[in-house]
């Protein structure tokens, strides 16, 4: 077996299994909203099957990460949100640009760090 496949299907069934955790879902839950059943969500956990590449996105749309995070390509869970963030700090004037860094770092400084 290849081993970057088999790496694949680890990183992948290691993320579903913790994101899906995290957010108090059951592997049922998922796979609902995912389109799948939860049989299919159990063997993707379980590794034991790699991901078709329809059901890796739907799942990640599903649990609303980035499919590169998904399965192993990026340790940037929020892709899609960093893209989305990029594109409206591009649109605006440089005095929104500002504003929006000074209000980044304001955030920052509020949340405590893990």
């Amino acid at each position: 077996m290849n081993t970057d496949a088999k790496q694949l299907r680890e990183v992948f069934a290691q993320r579903l299994k913790e994101i899906r955790e995290e957010r108090g879902l059951s592997q049922e839950d998922v796979g609902r909203m995912a389109g799948l059943s939860k049989a299919t969500i159990s063997k993707y956990e379980a590794a034991s099957h790699p991901p078709k590449l329809i059901h890796a996105t739907a799942i990640a749309e599903a649990l609303n990460v980035g499919f590169s995070y998904l399965i192993g390509f990026t340790d940037n869970r929020y892709v899609q949100e960093t893209n989305i963030i990029t594109e409206l700090f591009l649109s605006l004037p440089d005095d929104g640009k500002k504003e929006l860094l000074n209000y980044a770092r304001y955030l920052k400084g509020r949340i405590p760090n893990d």
